[in-house]
């Protein structure tokens, strides 16, 4: 006799040696014994789960010399036909490949007659989402008034492809994928019963590439068998199956906990100088994270991690180093990248840039940590939150050194002497500091509403602004808080507004470098945009600018004294007795050219 390989050697012939389908196999016994057994069932889930396989056994069990039994015998002659496939009595049609109405036509002429040899005659159609609409229909009128003595089955990976009208007139049911303790338990049994001597780590490996299947496993050992022999170590099923060897995930962890870029960097190197798939690592390692955060919320005992005993530890171990928060920043910037992996051209570039952001992802600031920054509003608490801040995923903004400029918001008559600015994330803009207008000018004595914008924190420095008035600034942030309520706070931090032509500028001031950072991501702008060309009646351009520190100094520094000096000048202080007023703003007229 020819050899056979392991997945058919090995091929269930009992109900009982179906692994995982419990649930089917326990209906299908009880349907037997009450003799209950439909004409038509459908039997869907996932290649290698065994619904074929299922719908051969339960063709032996109706056509058993002692049955219909639930336990059909294998020795009887009927049930070697069956096995062997050879039985006159149990077609079986690959409904992929005769998948027209000729061939159903066909069909159903041969369920018109009674069985040939055995009880009940079984007609078994694989991959029946494959067969045309005008086959389909056929094949209703043959569910709808089914011959005596006739079971189908129809075995399909894709039952809502199926019609509507043939699942009503069936019994369905679904078989779920195995479990990874399920596989590597079979898989076990076989090799002990083959003589194979294969590592745990080696069985780990194949269970989990076979992703449910129990077919694609046996098929996997099979593979390993011929190129290892009869001992199976882990190392070589590895190399074999082209799977990430497990102190390369280690390393890739240690690389995360130690912030070290270089590390991670270097493992892409090494798989790529080796032909590595890069795509196959991202997803092992999406796996790996997966495992850690398990075994973070459940313990490294749990059964939910897939690994075997020996990995456990070293789990364990790296889990702890590391928050549930940390975990699942991890997994989410995995995801992302193996989906860029999938869509982008250069995979290296991709795998490396999404392990740079693995690598910085522990500097990140929880958005509770940062809503509270905002509400306390201490210049000193935002500022130690930058370098998480600024490690996010939302675009990095330029970086260059500003020029010494012109100090902004300051008197014609009292200007601070030219100081180079500090380097900044944001660059800072020296033309910014002439166009904006001192602060000089009186308002009228007011009953009326002032026309301030208070300063972020509820200061009662007012924000500066050019090219667009007061009002306006404060519609555009009323409008963003009813809108987004985090990120109305963001803009309550800014410090000066500047409308230039199409582009209106918003500028923080140095200590409030996080908030502008955040402020310059793709969604935060357009959404600010919108509002803003809503309220102006005209499409602008938005974006974020760091005021520089020296500037920031004079401004506020010339403001109180231009405050002072008009609150003590005798006209002044006359006119604010006689009309009740008081000076909401101190602000330059432009100067006339």
């Amino acid at each position: 006799m020819s050899y056979q390989v392991i997945a058919r050697k090995y091929r269930p012939q009992t109900f009982q040696d179906l692994v995982g389908q419990q649930h089917v196999t326990e209906t299908l016994k009880n349907a037997i014994v009450n003799n209950r057994v439909a004409h038509a069932y459908i039997f869907s889930g996932a290649r290698g789960v065994g619904k074929t396989t299922a719908a051969r056994i339960l063709a032996k069990a109706l056509n058993c010399v002692k049955g219909p039994t639930p336990e059909p015998c294998g020795v009887c002659d009927s049930c070697k036909e069956i096995a062997a496939g050879t039985s006159l009595d149990v077609i079986e049609i690959d409904a992929a490949s005769n998948r027209g109405i000729d061939q159903i036509r066909e069909l159903r002429e041969m369920v018109r007659y009674a069985p040939a040899a055995s009880r009940t005659k079984v007609v078994i159609l694989d991959e029946a989402h494959m067969l045309t609409g005008e086959a389909s229909n056929a094949l209703l009128k043959t569910l709808e008034e089914p011959p005596d003595r006739v079971v189908f089955v129809m075995a399909t990976t894709e039952p809502e492809n199926l019609e509507d009208t043939i699942r009503s007139r069936s019994q369905h049911f679904h078989f779920r994928a195995l479990t990874f303790a399920e596989i590597t338990k079979r898989l076990e049994e076989i090799a002990q019963k083959e003589n194979l001597k294969i590592e745990p780590g080696a069985t780990a490996v194949i269970a989990r590439m076979a992703e449910g299947s129990l077919r694609d496993a046996l098929s996997l050992l099979e593979q390993a068998r011929a190129y290892c022999g009869d001992t199976i170590p882990d190392d070589q099923v590895r190399a074999l199956l082209g799977v990430v060897p497990e102190d390369a995930l280690e390393e890739l962890v240690g690389a995360i906990a130690a912030g070290s870029a270089d590390r991670a960097l270097g493992l892409v190197h090494a798989f790529q100088k080796e032909g590595r798939n890069l795509q196959h690592f991202c997803r092992e390692a999406i796996r790996h994270v997966r495992n850690l955060l398990i075994a973070r919320v459940c313990g490294a005992d749990s059964e939910l991690i897939a690994a075997t005993a020996d990995q456990r530890p070293a789990i364990a171990k790296a889990a702890a180093l590391f928050s549930e928060e940390d975990l699942t920043r991890f997994f989410q910037i995995l995801l992302q990248t193996d989906d860029d992996l999938r869509r982008k051209p250069d995979p290296r570039v991709h795998l490396e840039m999404g392990l740079l952001r693995l690598i910085n992802a522990s500097r990140l600031a929880p958005l509770e940590e940062l809503l509270a920054e905002l509400k306390s509003g201490a210049p000193g608490s935002a500022s130690a939150g930058t370098a998480r801040v600024s490690s996010s995923g939302l675009p990095p903004v330029r970086q260059e050194i500003s020029s010494p400029a012109i100090p902004a918001f300051t008197s014609p008559s009292r200007t601070a002497p030219p100081t180079p600015a500090a380097a900044s994330t944001i660059p800072t803009r020296p033309e910014m500091n002439q166009q904006f207008p001192s602060q000089t000018a009186v308002s009228p004595a007011a009953t009326s509403a002032s026309s301030e914008v208070k300063a972020p924190n509820g200061n009662k420095e007012p924000v500066r602004v050019s090219g667009i008035s007061p009002e306006q600034v404060a519609e555009i942030k009323t409008a963003i808080q009813a809108q987004q309520k985090f990120l109305g706070e963001l803009v309550e931090q800014s410090i000066g507004w500047e409308l230039e032509g199409a582009e209106l500028r918003i500028y923080f001031s140095p200590d409030k470098r996080a908030f502008a950072e955040m402020i310059e991501g793709r969604e935060p702008l357009e959404k600010i945009r919108a509002v803003s060309s809503t309220v102006l009646g005209r499409a602008v351009r938005v974006c974020a600018r760091l005021e520089s520190a020296a500037a920031a100094a004079a401004a506020a520094s010339g403001s109180q004294e231009l405050r002072a000096q008009f609150e003590r000048d005798p006209l002044v202080r006359s006119m604010l007795q006689r009309f009740g007023g008081r000076i909401t703003e101190v602000r330059a007229r432009p100067e006339e050219k």
